[in-house]
């Protein structure tokens, strides 16, 4: 890992912020593990797509914590409602610290696995019963799953914006199987400039308040869309020579405004 890296700025303009002082540290996360995630569910078939979105690195890196279980606001097994907490869990870092989602460097290898979990009665239905609509598992009782097999690798950054250097666990669980995955870090330059400037990371539609002029590829997951690049003005950071993201990329900044 290389020791401090400045920040600097370039461009006509002057800085957007004295004060803002941002560091970029690369991570580059390698499965030890089969991945699964039901990034997209089409019937029932349940498909990993093959870009790790941050709302599942803010708790694998241990930056935001919520509850493994989400207990029942009023008596009851039935009263449970799994939603997640991401704006809650991350309040008090949202401003300080940012993660990008995380997208394949290498190629990936998958496979397919059905799974059943029907009961042995003889008459069965492949739909939840109403005392379960609310839990946290496949929507049918049979069906198929496509996952990520060992070896493949994601990039991802973290931003601070205060001048701090965040924990970097060397080693992280995700997914729904709680995959294992070495991550390599090192810190990256950074310079600000303000101008016409086009994305080369994806992004959650949802961490920008920003319009793009053009240019859009874009992807469906879930729980949130992905910007994969798109052209935008204004203020923006260049990491290395080689990515560039919007100064003002939050987590869910959309969604909390």
């Amino acid at each position: 890992m290389s020791s401090v890296v400045q920040t600097t700025f370039t461009g006509g303009m002057s800085p957007p912020s004295s004060n803002i002082k941002v560091r970029a540290f690369r991570g580059v996360a390698e499965l030890m593990g089969e991945l699964f995630f039901a990034s997209l569910e089409p019937g029932d078939n349940y498909t990993t797509e093959s870009i790790i979105l941050n709302t599942a690195l803010y708790y694998a890196l241990g930056y935001a914590k919520g509850n493994y279980v989400n207990f029942p606001a009023e008596g009851g097994r039935r009263s449970v409602k799994q939603n997640p907490t991401y704006r809650e869990d991350t309040a008090g870092l949202v401003n300080r610290i940012y993660v990008t989602p995380a997208k394949v460097i290498n190629k990936p290898e998958f496979t397919t696995e059905l799974y059943n979990s029907r009961s042995d009665d003889y008459v069965q239905s492949n739909t939840l019963d109403k005392k379960d609509e609310n839990a946290n598992v496949p929507t049918g009782r049979y069906g198929a799953r496509k996952q990520i097999q060992p070896g493949a690798r994601f990039l991802f950054y973290v931003l601070t914006f205060d001048g701090s250097k965040p924990e970097m666990p060397p080693y992280i669980r995700l997914g729904k199987k709680r995959c294992k995955a070495l991550v390599e870090w090192e810190e990256i330059s950074t310079s600000i400039s303000s101008g016409e400037y086009k994305t080369t990371h994806p992004l959650l539609i949802d961490d920008l308040d920003l319009v793009p002029l053009g240019d859009i590829s874009f992807k469906r997951m879930q729980p949130f869309d992905i910007i994969q690049k798109a052209r935008f003005s204004g203020n923006y950071v260049k990491i290395g020579d080689k990515d560039v993201l919007p100064l003002n990329v939050r987590f869910l900044r959309r969604i909390r405004n």
